[in-house]
């Protein structure tokens, strides 16, 4: 069976993922103009336009998403054909794309049960704070963080309570007082993710007050938001059950008992994906070391 332009079609695919030629180019380690190349030689054999070209942006067409959806899984499955005959006979490897701190804090602490009851499936840890490409990224499986609902294309199964709420050291307090109401808050320095929107959703339900606190700084990366808090430069949001260690050591003080607690860590993997009898041991082993 022949498939013509299976380059342009691959090119398409990582562009229609990217919406951007020069991301796509960085993907396929090809240039943005090879990249704008492929994709014009697809339009004039298919006699329709991809892409709507904005200014620094592109948008698929309609005609553009119908192929972009039938194109992602068939490259899925041939990126997990060769990847898996690339395996030792009998062996498998599973891709898990995660949060380099839930990986630190829980997850890499639990592998030695799974290699030890599941010597024949090799774990490989992506870790990266963006959202997971499964497709693009040949990812089999992901750890995610958010509301039950944010990825209505995935299946998902809550593994970790977020319950977030607010944490510092001992020596922010030693160094700024007590602090004796959830309002008061808006006065300390408060340590927030990409942006403000749990802080805000937390004093809205603990103090029933906006968020006002002039002092405070954003920081991506919830490993470096923790060394933050540890060295005493402010309060945090954090996960009661992943810092669980650190409590009970008192490093560092849970100020309240209100939790923003819609919020979890979820293990995802995409709802059209073929689960083989090794991939579905791994979602069973990640279902029994689950916190409840």
């Amino acid at each position: 069976m022949q498939v013509p332009l299976l380059n342009a079609l691959r090119t398409f695919t990582v562009s229609a993922q990217r919406l951007n030629f020069t991301k796509a180019a960085e993907d396929l380690l090809v240039s943005p103009s090879a990249v704008s190349h492929q994709v014009k030689v697809l339009e004039e054999y298919l006699g329709c336009k991809l892409f709507l070209r904005k200014n620094r942006s592109l948008e698929l067409t309609d005609k553009g998403q119908f192929l972009f959806d039938r194109l992602q899984r068939p490259f899925y499955e041939i990126n997990q054909a060769l990847s898996e005959l690339r395996m030792p006979h009998g062996k498998s490897r599973i891709n898990l794309s995660l949060r380099p701190f839930v990986s630190s804090m829980w997850f890499t602490g639990q592998l030695g049960d799974f290699w030890l009851k599941h010597p024949d499936i090799e774990i490989n840890l992506l870790h990266r704070l963006q959202a997971p490409d499964f497709f693009r990224d040949n990812i089999n499986f992901a750890i995610v963080w958010g509301k039950q609902g944010d990825w209505p294309q995935l299946q998902t199964l809550r593994i970790i309570p977020g319950n977030l709420t607010p944490v510092c050291a001992p020596s922010y307090l030693k160094m700024h007082g007590k602090i004796e109401s959830a309002a008061d808050l808006n006065q300390h320095v408060l340590i927030h993710e990409e942006n403000q929107l749990c802080w805000e959703q937390w004093l809205r339900k603990a103090a029933g007050q906006e968020l006002t606190a002039k002092k405070g700084f954003h920081i991506d990366d919830t490993n470096v938001r923790m060394n933050a808090v540890l060295n005493g430069q402010g309060v945090m949001l954090g996960c009661p059950a992943l810092l669980k260690p650190m409590l009970e050591k008192q490093e560092i003080v849970q100020l309240f008992d209100v939790y923003l607690d819609e919020y979890a860590y979820f293990l995802a993997y995409p709802k059209e994906a073929n689960i083989s009898s090794q991939e579905q041991e791994f979602i069973d082993w990640v279902a029994s070391i689950a916190i409840r």
